[in-house]
């Protein structure tokens, strides 16, 4: 046993010193990941209030419509798409739009678009007919005109990072503009639900890598999506190491070694389509009619299992 000791000593050091020397690499190597949640992401809601404000608008007719579409958010049937358009009234119609971050569940992201449209028609913006908040996590805006599929790229607030890139900062720009124009078309090609796409690009140094998400209100057509993004891309801060840009038809997000959003797999699934009601009342018949079926081959088996137990008590009373 002694020998056996001293023999494998050296080994456990040579375990050791690999373990000490290489670990430190590969956390290097290793994006780190944060909480989608914690307050590092939050800043303070950005308004604006168009239109001037109405003495008598309380007693208007738009102000009727408006607090009716508010009040009827949260009642709404909730989607994983984030995204969800109103319209109330025929004369002096109201119309809203609200999108969110594409990691809130369906329920957070119809709260968070609802706490949102109350804070901007009672505390930020009362008294307007045209308005727009951002939040951390969704944004809303309304309107007494059309803006259902209408590009808007102001106003604009921005959230960089004070930290600018080191070394080659041309080449670490070059790269971020390859990722992020790579994302535009994948959301731009999107459908009429979802416009977004994230995905991740290397960096200049090694070990660097960057993370973004891009995303459209998928009102918008593809040729918009792309305007407003490339109009995004082209106004921003460039050469940060993140940064977060928003206006109300689009916006971007990209960091360096950070990924700030989940996974696909990790996403809460698509709801299924609701069945059209014609295939609805198809289902109805066809599950009535196997349930008949069904019942009539017992009942038929049932009879002639009873038929043959009689049979077999008759031929043994006669025995």
């Amino acid at each position: 046993m002694v020998m056996t000791c001293s023999s494998s000593r050296p080994q456990h050091l040579l375990f050791f010193s690999f373990l000490f020397f290489f670990i430190p690499f590969l956390s290097l190597a290793q994006p780190i990941t944060v909480n989608i949640d914690s307050s590092i992401w939050n800043f303070p809601s950005n308004t604006t209030c168009l239109c001037p404000q109405q003495s008598n608008f309380s007693r208007s007719l738009f102000s009727n419509n408006l607090n009716r579409l508010v009040s009827l958010i949260p009642s709404r049937h909730s989607n994983t798409y984030n995204f969800y358009n109103f319209l109330v009234g025929d004369q002096e119609r109201v119309e809203a739009i609200g999108l969110c971050n594409r990691v809130l569940t369906r329920v957070d992201c119809l709260n968070c678009i609802s706490q949102a449209a109350v804070n901007l028609t009672t505390t930020y913006c009362p008294a307007h007919r045209e308005a727009y908040v951002r939040a951390t996590k969704c944004m809303f805006r309304y309107s007494d005109k059309p803006i259902l599929g209408k590009l808007e790229t102001s106003p604009v607030l921005e959230a960089a990072k004070p930290n600018d890139a080191a070394g080659d900062k041309d080449e670490f720009i070059r790269l971020q503009s390859e990722l992020l124009n790579r994302l535009r078309q994948e959301a731009a090609a999107g459908g009429v639900k979802r416009k977004y796409a994230q995905g991740s690009g290397t960096g200049p140094k090694p070990n660097t890598t960057f993370f973004a998400a891009v995303q459209c209100t998928p009102d918008l057509s593809e040729k918009d999506c792309n305007n407003c993004l490339n109009y995004g891309f082209g106004n921003a801060t460039k050469g940060r190491l993140g940064l977060r840009w928003f206006c109300p038809s689009c916006s971007f997000q990209i960091e360096t070694n950070l990924r700030f959003f989940l996974i696909e797999s990790e996403y809460e699934s698509d709801l299924p389509r609701n069945p059209r009601p014609e295939q609805s009342k198809r289902r109805r018949i066809l599950a009535l009619a196997t349930f008949v079926f069904i019942k009539l081959c017992y009942r038929k088996q049932s009879s002639a299992w009873m038929s043959k137990n009689k049979r077999r008590l008759l031929i043994q009373e006669q025995c």
